[in-house]
């Protein structure tokens, strides 16, 4: 099956830039056969969901693996999970997010973007006090990213839109397999300023969640973002 690396990204942060530029070159060199399509998104602030769907409106691949521009995973479990899809609506490759330090970020930049990592590597796992994050990486056919409608592109910044595709997917095509393995977060400064639509996409979310496997619930959610 053919891949599409889906990248979404748009940031004036310099140090994010230069992660960015490093894991686009990372799974280029991970994957030489596949399109490594990056998505923008055009309001004034970012919007996450929006920059998905606009890397996948131009992906050529059957599969898409949907990863943020500061995560590293091992390209050998990224291509166990794309053989997984023949019995698998979808992949969540990792149940452990190991933050690298500032200083390791700093180190792996100036290296070569090639698996394995280096060995004196610092890192912290996440605390993520019981619940386990369902972004970061995605790996799913495209016809299944396609028929839940992509991302829901009302949400704006961060925050929510992860959840509310996972449910929205495990209620149209199956719940996803989670692999017991661990994936690399770079670090980048914090973001200074709240997102002022913090709760109507924490609303939106919730509406997602509450309609997880209720086919009716969630196609009226889903058929919303067309009266937009």
């Amino acid at each position: 099956m053919e891949i599409s690396i889906l990248i979404p990204f748009n940031s004036e942060s310099e140090i994010r830039k230069r992660s960015f530029e490093w894991i686009k070159r990372y799974y280029t060199l991970a994957f030489p056969e596949s399109d490594v399509c990056v998505g923008t998104s055009t309001g004034s602030l970012f919007s996450k969901a929006e920059a998905v769907n606009h890397a996948a409106s131009v992906a050529q691949g059957e599969v898409y693996v949907i990863v943020d521009s500061d995560i590293i995973c091992d390209p050998n479990i990224i291509k166990g999970s794309i053989k997984l899809l023949d019995t698998e609506p979808w992949i969540i490759p990792y149940n452990k997010v190991l933050d690298i330090t500032q200083n390791s970020s700093t180190e792996i930049l100036n290296t070569e973007p090639l698996w394995p990592l280096p060995d004196a590597l610092d890192t912290n796992p996440r605390n993520t006090t019981g619940v386990i994050p369902v972004g970061g990486i995605n790996i799913i056919k495209k016809e299944c990213f396609e028929k839940v409608g992509g991302f829901d592109e009302r949400f704006k910044g961060w925050g929510g839109e992860d959840d509310a595709f996972a449910s929205s997917v495990n209620t149209f095509c199956g719940h996803f397999k989670r692999i017991p393995t661990s994936i690399y977060h770079l670090w980048h400064p914090t973001e200074k300023s709240k997102n002022i639509h913090y709760q109507s996409n924490y609303d939106l979310a919730m509406r997602y969640c509450k309609a997880h496997r209720k086919k009716e619930k969630m196609k009226k959610i889903m058929n919303e973002r067309e009266e937009r």
